[in-house]
């Protein structure tokens, strides 16, 4: 099959043939429709944060047909379009058990980030992490649920919000604009803070109510005027620098939270004077459940969430694609195309 495989950490992606993957009784091959490309892709590519066997290849947000279907696999059919959840699990920690999969402490890999992923021809997956894909939802918007949107579902069930409530995205690339829609579906007071003018008109199609450009001087006191009161009751960081973790404890009121999303090899320009004294919260997170996926998934046909896909490519220009979301000028999400 073809497929795009990074030999060193560092290194172009090659397009190669390799082998088909060979799946066992409890596994299902996928044909594979589209993939998403991600900035965990970036950190794969530069050896960060995960570093994989090599050769690997990439890609953590794919959507296809199975194929083929292992012996013991039920209630999953050749013909029928399929998305994956990315961590295949134990099951049995205590972590699985409370349905918080993607804290595992025994798992067995990661879908495109420590197994082999969806920048390929065909890909393969334990059955128990496919869920089926409506009509409703094309792949190439599909094949996002096992990342931008889950992250974006997760990271809102990490918050305490409710209704009028006030919220800020900080960085508005794919995942902000994913969570500005659920927000605003939920009947939060959404704003959008970006360094980009493009992504930020993005955000207010997908419903923010206000934005402003990061790095305003007056940023502290035009959120505050936006919320009302002493900041927001939540800043959703999805940058990850020290920069923009200071300026998001600059954003939220007393007793308010930081949902830590971006991820960067940096650490945060934020006190613990201010943590205490503020009683502010700090919350990690990172992509979701099984039931992330499955509500994230019947989001998306139902309507509520539009995944921003701002461009495709086949795969032989995944190089492009990469240098193209590593400039910064990507305002939404990529996607390979595959067929």
């Amino acid at each position: 099959m073809k497929a795009a495989v990074l030999r060193q950490a560092g290194a172009p992606f090659a397009i190669e043939e390799m082998p088909m993957p060979q799946i066992g009784p409890e596994e299902v091959l996928v044909k594979t429709r589209s993939c998403g490309i991600c900035r965990t892709d970036l950190h794969i590519q530069d050896g960060l944060a995960y570093i994989p066997e090599f050769p690997h290849i990439p890609g953590h947000e794919p959507a296809g047909v199975v194929a083929a279907a292992g012996d013991r696999v039920k209630g999953i059919e050749v013909g029928q379009r399929v998305v994956p959840h990315l961590f295949v699990t134990c099951g049995h920690c205590s972590y699985c058990r409370s349905g918080r999969d993607a804290q595992c402490t025994d798992v067995q890999g990661i879908l495109g980030v420590t197994l082999h992923g969806g920048f390929a021809e065909y890909f393969k997956a334990p059955a128990r992490n496919l869920l089926l894909l409506p009509h409703a939802v094309s792949f190439e918007e599909g094949g996002l649920a096992s990342c931008a949107v889950i992250t974006a579902v997760h990271a809102y069930r990490r918050a305490r919000l409710g209704v009028n409530d006030a919220a800020v995205v900080l960085g508005a690339g794919g995942i902000g604009q994913i969570l500005v829609q659920i927000l605003r579906a939920a009947g939060v007071k959404a704003a959008a803070v970006s360094r980009s003018q493009q992504s930020l008109e993005a955000a207010k199609n997908a419903g923010a109510e206000w934005t402003a450009r990061l790095g305003e001087p007056n940023l502290g006191a035009m959120v505050r005027a936006f919320s009302g009161g002493d900041g927001v009751h939540c800043v959703f960081e999805c940058v990850g620098t020290a920069a923009t973790m200071k300026t998001a404890g600059e954003l939220v009121r007393r007793g308010g939270q930081i949902v830590v999303i971006g991820e960067e090899p940096e650490f945060p320009e934020i006190d613990t004077i201010q943590i205490a004294q503020r009683e502010l919260e700090i919350l990690g997170s990172r992509n979701g459940s099984r039931q992330d996926a499955a509500d994230s998934i019947a989001m998306m046909a139902r309507g509520l969430i539009k995944p921003p896909v701002v461009r495709r490519y086949p795969l032989e220009e995944i190089n492009e694609a990469m240098r193209y979301l590593r400039s910064g000028e990507a305002h939404g999400r990529l996607v390979v195309i595959l067929d």
